[in-house]
C-alpha cells in the first residue's frame, strides 16, 4: 500500500526487499508479485550477514548480560533505514518510504525534521523510529501514517492485493514461537548455565535455570515457593537472579539512559536545559506516564536521568525509554528523543 500510495502521489518507485535469512522466504515473492501487479523495478538485497551482527547477536549478547533488548529497535536503526537508504543511494533515489505508522514532518517553529504518533494511535510506531537522525528523517517518508489500518486492509483488498488480510505479526521475525531462551540457547550450542536464586536479603532460596529464561517483572517459571514471587533483579556478574513477593519492590520512580538520540529535542538542547518535563514510555505496548529528563554525568560518561511524577512497575535494563512532548494530562504526539534504559537508581 505504501508503494500504490506513492505511485499515486506521482513518485517514480522502485521495490526492494530485504533479506535476513540465508534464502529467500515467502514474503519476497509476496513483494515481486505486489511490485509486478504495480509495474515497477523490484530488487532483493542480501542483508542477512548485517542482519545477524547488528541484530541476532546483540539481541543475544544483550540477555547474556541480563538485559532485555528489543531487537526490533535495532533493525529499524540498522536495517530498515541506516541500510536501506544507502540501498537507496545505489538505486539513485532520493526517498525511502516504508509502511511505518507514524508521521514525520518538518517542524518549522523548530527547524528540524520530527516524528509523531500516527493517526491509528493502536497501531502506531512513532515508539522505534527515536534512532532516526535529522539526515534520515529528511529522506523518509511515511505514508500510512495517516491512515488506520483497518482503512489500509480495506484499500489494499480493494486493489486486489493478496496479503491484504494477512495477520499482524506479533513476535520477533526471527523467535517466531517467542521462546527467546530456547533461540539463545540452539545460537549458542550449548544450555545457559543455572545458578542462585536469592531472596531480597541476599539469601539463597533456590536455583534459576539460566539468566536468560527471565526479565524483571516476571512472575511465571520461579518454582514453588509457597506464595507468588516476581523477579526483582538480574545479575549476568555473578549469575544470580533475585525475587521477592513484594510487588510494591518492583516500582521504581529514576533511572538512567544511555545512547540518546534526539529527534524533536537535540543532546545539546537537553544538555544545557533543566530538568524537561515529558511523557515517557518504556516499552512499545506501554502507555506514557508523566515525568522530568535531564542530562548528568557519571564517571566521565553522559546519561539521561528519567524521573517520573509516579512510580512505575518493572522498568527493565535493555528496553527502550521514549520521550513525547506530553504533561500531566494528556499523551504526547511528538517525539523529543529515547535511548536505551541502563540501570534504574
Amino acid at each position: 500500500m505504501t508503494a500504490l500510495l506513492m505511485q499515486k502521489a506521482g513518485y517514480e518507485c522502485i521495490g526492494v526487499h530485504m533479506q535476513l535469512t540465508s534464502e529467500p522466504g515467502p514474503d519476497a515473492a509476496g513483494a515481486r508479485i505486489i511490485a509486478d501487479r504495480l509495474g515497477i523495478p523490484f530488487h532483493i538485497f542480501d542483508l542477512s550477514e548485517r542482519f545477524h551482527d547488528e541484530v541476532i547477536l546483540s539481541f543475544v549478547e544483550g540477555y547474556e548480560s541480563g538485559e532485555t533488548p528489543n531487537p526490533c529497535i535495532a533493525c529499524n536503526r540498522h536495517l530498515k533505514f541506516d541500510a536501506l537508504l544507502q540501498i537507496a543511494d545505489q538505486l539513485d533515489c532520493q526517498h525511502l518510504a516504508t509502511g511505518h505508522y507514524a508521521q514525520i514532518e518538518h517542524d518549522a517553529l523548530l527547524g528540524r525534521w520530527v516524528v509523531r504518533t500516527a493517526v491509528d494511535t493502536g497501531k502506531d510506531q512513532s515508539y522505534v523510529l527515536y534512532t532516526l537522525t535529522q539526515k534520515q528523517l529528511a529522506r523518509v517518508i511515511l505514508p500510512l501514517g495517516s491512515y488506520c489500518k483497518s482503512d489500509v486492509r480495506k484499500m489494499a483488498a480493494e486493489a486486489g492485493f493478496p496479503n491484504a488480510g494477512k495477520t499482524d505479526s506479533q513476535d520477533i521475525c526471527f523467535v517466531p514461537n517467542g521462546d527467546y531462551a530456547g533461540y539463545i540457547e540452539t545460537y549458542r550450542g550449548e544450555p545457559c548455565q543455572s545458578g542462585d536464586m536469592l531472596d531480597g536479603e541476599g539469601r539463597v532460596v533456590g536455583r534459576h535455570k539460566g539468566l536468560i529464561h527471565y526479565t524483571i517483572g516476571q512472575r511465571k517459571g520461579l518454582g514453588a515457593h509457597g506464595r507468588p514471587v516476581f523477579v526483582q533483579a538480574i545479575n549476568a556478574e555473578d549469575n544470580t537472579l533475585t525475587i521477592g513477593d513484594d510487588e510494591g519492590d518492583l516500582l521504581a520512580q529514576n533511572f538512567l539512559v544511555r545512547d540518546y538520540n534526539g529527534v524533536a529535542l537535540s543532546k545539546e538542547e537537553l544538555s544545557s536545559a533543566h530538568p524537561i518535563s515529558c511523557s515517557i514510555k518504556v516499552g512499545y505496548k506501554h502507555s506514557q506516564k508523566p515525568g522530568t529528563i535531564e542530562v548528568v554525568s557519571l564517571d566521565n560518561v553522559q546519561y539521561v536521568r528519567v524521573t517520573y511524577d509516579q512510580p512505575q512497575r518493572a522498568i527493565t535494563p535493555g528496553q527502550s525509554a521514549v520521550f513525547y512532548n506530553g504533561n500531566h494530562d494528556k499523551d504526547g504526539d511528538k517525539v523529543l528523543g529515547g535511548g536505551i534504559i541502563t540501570c534504574l537508581e
